[in-house]
């Protein structure tokens, strides 16, 4: 298996620290508002990476931070009677989201607010060891100390852009950054040797990860967004404090997310929250879709590219029902394509062992869906393709569930004798409409040789 690395900027193979573990640190959300598209997008990503290191026989314990003290946060407040309103009611939004997109939980959800003893220890440490110095108004990371900081982002230090994104006159250097900000009315502070206040933005990951994940770990995720100054930030402050070379193995980005070619921001008024999606669309559609693109390839989204991926969506999830149906009913026909279904789902494979590449991943499936839908598959063949959409769904979790069961079955194959009564007798007006309303219902009646055969298809949102 092979990923990309943003340190190296080339594809290496994957070799986790210890052998059939892997250590992942993917930075989560500052919940200050409700998440978007993008955010989405991200968290699936990394949850479909997850699922493929345990589909390789991988144990993998993922931690995902909760950033619950910040400016954004403290700013936001205002708007409410304390600080603590406002992660509190938008990381319960965050959690939402999760369940409707199939993330598999992580192995904890570590919140700043409650790692403060471990944060104050590493500024400590940085403090101690000359890679840090106070000023009037916090404790800054000294970024001249350490050599070859910028290698990650690959940052133009000459760059005046970077003085403004923690502006202080007291700043030895115009990159370095905010370990601890001293105190200031009105917000929430915590004691700490050094002084009365509350965190920067970076340090917190690096001690909630070294916490969970030891001072070296396999792999650190987020959007592209945050290689600078985030990441860089918290790679340059955690191989100071640890003296680990490299901290993280593998750094892998996930790329921007554009509405209509453009950047997503308030200002144009773009911004798409994930409740807007699952009105109009089923979440295993939105799902679908956000996995469709290559993880470190940008992805535009428009409503029509969206109702284009719920018609890819649905011809898999027809041949995955069609399968299920055959197995439940002992419906089988006469054609042996148990081999080409394995043989599609070894390319999937073959095109996730190369960096995650689900295009070409899910054109195996599309191959394995059309298969299905266009032969009469026997016994071994159904067996395979159930198989095949066990893994399939296990890696992606794109499938809904079966939504219907034995009874429900039998009581729509009742209802498809009904609509053949009234069809024999020229009472085409309630056949029809018995038909459409079926339909709607996720149950296609199809009119057959040997009488009418209902299928289950997927029921979607209507447009």
């Amino acid at each position: 298996m092979k990923l990309f690395n943003t340190l190296s900027r080339e594809i290496e193979e994957f070799e986790p620290l210890e052998k059939g573990k892997v250590r992942m640190y993917v930075c989560g959300p500052t919940p200050y508002d409700k998440s978007h598209i993008g955010h989405a997008r991200t968290y699936v990503v990394f949850d479909m990476l997850r699922r493929y290191l345990e589909h390789r026989g991988m144990e993998v314990k993922l931690i995902i931070n909760l950033t619950d003290v910040d400016d954004k946060i403290i700013k936001r407040a205002k708007d409410f009677d304390s600080w603590q309103v406002v992660p509190d009611r938008y990381s319960r939004y965050y959690f939402w989201m999760l369940e409707k997109l199939r993330v598999k939980m992580p192995y904890t959800f570590p919140k700043v607010s409650n790692h403060m003893q471990e944060i104050i220890e590493l500024v400590e440490t940085l403090l101690e060891k000359g890679y840090a110095y106070k000023t009037s108004d916090g404790v800054y990371f000294d970024v001249s100390k350490l050599p070859g900081y910028g290698r990650l982002s690959r940052v133009n230090m000459d760059d005046p852009k970077i003085a403004r994104i923690e502006p202080s006159p007291e700043k030895r250097n115009p990159a370095d950054f905010a370990l601890w900000k001293f105190r200031k009315e009105g917000e929430p502070f915590w004691h700490a040797p050094f002084g009365e206040g509350r965190p920067g933005w970076h340090i917190e990951c690096s001690a909630m990860s070294s916490r969970y994940l030891g001072r070296q770990f396999d792999i650190h995720g987020g959007g592209s967004d945050l290689q600078f100054p985030h990441h860089e930030n918290e790679m340059a402050q955690s191989e100071a404090a640890f003296g680990t070379k490299p901290w993280v193995r593998y750094w892998m980005h996930v790329a921007f997310l554009t509405i209509n070619r453009e950047k997503m921001s308030k200002s144009l008024g773009n911004i798409i929250g994930v409740d807007e999606l699952f009105d109009a669309f089923p979440p295993e559609v939105v799902r679908y879709y956000l996995l469709s693109a290559h993880y470190r390839t940008q992805l535009d989204f428009t409503w029509e590219k969206l109702k284009t991926a719920r018609e890819q969506w649905a011809k898999v999830v027809r041949a995955w029902y069609d399968v299920l149906q055959r197995k439940e009913q002992g419906i089988y026909g006469k054609d042996d394509i148990s081999r080409e279904i394995m043989l599609e789902l070894k390319g999937v494979e073959e095109a996730m062992d190369s960096d995650l590449r689900t295009p070409e991943a899910y054109a195996k499936v599309h191959m394995i869906a059309s298969l299905v839908l266009g032969n009469e598959p026997d016994k071994k063949s159904v067996e395979a393709a159930l198989e095949a959409f066990r893994v399939i769904d296990g890696i992606f979790a794109f499938l809904p569930a079966k939504g219907w069961t034995a009874r429900e079955l039998r009581l729509a194959e009742k209802l498809a004798d009904l609509r053949e009564e009234f069809r024999r007798a020229g009472r085409f007006d309630i056949s029809d409409r018995i038909r459409e309303d079926a339909r709607k219902e996720g149950v296609l009646i199809e009119d057959t040789d040997e009488g009418p055969r209902v299928k289950f298809v997927p029921k979607g949102k209507e447009d």
